[in-house]
């Protein structure tokens, strides 16, 4: 049994971190789906691919992203391998994530079908298809209120459900990122209140919010982004959590 977990979100999701981690060995168990070659390549650093002219992004400068913690957290928790699909793009809100408003939802279904497909080649059998999240950065510094965010994004979960069949939307809670704290809790309040009213969300962790505010955890070179460290810590941590939650 194999399980497709898709990575969505912005660049804290893309990976903005200040180098690629070294050493840097794959993940046993897991792959990243590529859709310029299409192929299954073995997990490892830098993660993503520029894709679409520009609505798809990889890593920053070839860098570190959470992929690889967190698949290896997720495999070592489930017993399952997993097939990656990295499927983010930084600066972006969970509006332009809906279908029909950019090119950013039929993008990112583009290669997401295509790694469904490249799956069914295997001798494994597909076991559930999750979703994964790390976005909100924007919706804080555009001042998005709570409720609002909350319905954009059970929109979102439900666009995906519907067209990819997702079966969890995992959350990893938003830290702070705008200039005015308040707007983030914002949605830290929306990220937290969708598991309570839809089952189909996980809440997977939220550290983010005390790293964020921890000049240990950010990367020197870009405001905002977590470094190496942090996304070694935050994918563990989220990665256990959905292997746990989901058994």
């Amino acid at each position: 049994m194999i399980d497709i977990i898709i990575f969505g979100g912005q660049s804290n999701m893309e990976g903005q971190t200040e180098s690629c981690p070294d050493p840097n060995p794959v993940v046993s168990g897991a792959y990243e789906y590529r859709y310029q070659t299409d192929e299954l390549i073995p997990l490892k650093h830098p993660t993503g691919e520029d894709l679409f002219e520009g609505w798809l992004e990889s890593a920053d400068q070839g860098r570190g992203s959470l992929l690889p913690a967190f698949c290896r957290a997720y495999v070592e928790e489930s017993g399952r391998d997993v097939i990656a699909v990295h499927a983010a793009k930084g600066a972006t809100t969970v509006e332009q994530w809906l279908p029909g408003v950019t090119p950013l939802y039929d993008s990112a279904k583009e290669k997401i079908l295509a790694a469904f497909a490249k799956a069914d080649t295997m001798d494994q059998t597909v076991n559930r298809i999750l979703y994964v999240w790390l976005q909100g950065e924007s919706d804080a510094i555009a001042r998005v209120d709570e409720e609002l965010y909350l319905q954009r994004l059970i929109t979102y979960k439900n666009a995906l459900k519907r067209d990819l069949c997702i079966d969890r939307f995992g959350i990893i809670r938003v830290g702070y990122f705008s200039a005015d704290h308040a707007c983030d809790e914002a949605i830290m309040r929306a990220q937290d209140k969708a598991p309570t009213v839809d089952r189909d969300f996980v809440m997977l962790t939220d550290i983010c919010a005390e790293m964020s505010l921890d000049k240990t955890y950010i990367n020197p070179e870009a405001h905002g982004h977590y470094n190496n460290l942090a996304m070694e810590i935050i994918g563990e941590t989220a990665g256990r959590e959905l292997a746990k939650q989901i058994g």
